[in-house]
């Protein structure tokens, strides 16, 4: 008796079990099937323009990338980094008012990109027929990205690289004139839609649509409201140059800065021992911008020794979370010692000039742009 009321209870919980899951899949029926199979997937691209400012006479700026990666959030609410197996070479040169695929990979529909990275390997430019190395100011970048949900079934990020590649003219301890280069950085980003099938395959190249142009000059525009130079002081006493810059975010999202340049006349000199005497002699060539790189609040020209051995190439960048004030500063010699080779010989040194107006020009999501005089 016990055994057949044994049995009739457990036919009826397995009846039971059996009700409750044919009312869940009527329900839900995505909720029992694979992960892959919850939600449609959409193509997602990566594409890289470049309108650069650059001395006259390049015609190749060939910057080395690798280690893309994209935050995603998807829509169960979690979040990663999602790293893309992408690398290789682009002449950011070739890429004024056209796109290149760089990278390529498949996202949830309804997810959210909302920033991006990337790091340079290492970057070379073509001017006036000779190859030089260049040194960045930073060799990681994370930028946000505007427009940032993943809503059909094939869009793409395009990352605005629109970085200004510096110059810089100085003469080595034999007094022969020598060209370094250092690319100062400004970047932004925006998900696009309506792409042609075509674009998925990596180092294909696309003129720009006119559309497309127009909302990344809004996007830079948007962007640049973020941060505001607050108040920058300059100073000289003697050879030390004094150099603070105070910026606020006054926008809703987190900004980053990747350096700043200053642009004017300075005094270059170098001090020479000759026979035992010494002299102090103004340099032929004076440098017009001199830039600087960021490690946490302070500012380190980059116009130093060893610009050749790319040792600078690291994270350099500061960002500033929304309300958020900082203050970066600089105080020191600016010295260049242009090349290794050279070691035992006097560094230049350059100084503002007392009484003159300098540019100060900050580079990061979008730019801004200060005018401060030296005073002594």
């Amino acid at each position: 008796m016990s055994e057949r009321w044994t049995l009739k209870y457990g036919l009826a919980a397995v009846l039971v079990a059996i009700v409750l899951i044919a009312v869940v899949l009527f329900a839900n029926p995505a909720s029992f099937l694979p992960p892959s199979q919850t939600s449609a997937t959409a193509n997602f691209l990566v594409m890289l323009t470049d309108p650069p400012t650059v001395p006259a006479g390049t015609t190749v700026l060939n910057l080395t990338y690798t280690n893309v990666t994209l935050h995603v959030t998807y829509p169960n609410e979690t979040s990663e980094w999602l790293l893309l197996n992408a690398s290789g070479t682009v002449n950011l040169f070739s890429l004024v008012n056209m796109s290149q695929t760089i990278a390529s990979t498949n996202i949830p529909i309804n997810s959210t990109v909302d920033k991006i990275q990337f790091t340079i390997g290492s970057v070379e430019a073509n001017v006036n027929g000779t190859i030089y190395p260049v040194t960045a100011l930073s060799s990681t970048f994370v930028v946000s990205v505007a427009n940032s949900k993943v809503n059909q079934t094939l869009s793409g990020v395009l990352v605005d690289f629109n970085p200004s590649l510096v110059q810089i003219e100085a003469t080595d301890a034999n007094g022969t004139i020598v060209d370094y280069y250092v690319l100062v950085p400004s970047a932004t980003a925006m998900v696009i839609t309506n792409l042609s099938r075509e674009r998925i395959k990596v180092g294909t190249i696309v003129e720009l649509g006119q559309d497309d142009r127009e909302r990344l000059v809004r996007v830079v525009e948007e962007f640049s409201k973020n941060v505001t130079i607050v108040s920058a002081s300059l100073s000289v006493n003697g050879n030390v140059t004094s150099l603070s810059v105070t910026l606020r975010n006054d926008g809703n999202v987190t900004f980053r800065i990747f350096g700043l340049t200053l642009h004017g006349e300075f005094n270059a000199t170098r001090t020479w021992n000759n026979k035992g005497r010494m002299g102090m002699f103004d340099e032929r060539i004076h440098p017009d911008t001199i830039p600087f790189k960021i490690n946490g609040s302070s500012l380190i020209p980059l116009f130093g020794t060893h610009m050749d051995d790319h040792e600078d190439m690291e994270i350099s960048s500061l960002t500033l979370e929304p309300g958020q004030n900082a203050t970066l500063s600089f105080s020191g010699v600016i010295a260049l010692k242009p090349n290794r080779h050279f070691a035992k010989g006097p560094a230049m040194v350059v100084t503002p000039i007392s009484g003159d107006n300098y540019t100060l020009r900050l580079m990061g999501e979008g730019f801004e742009t200060f005018n401060i005089p030296a005073t002594p």
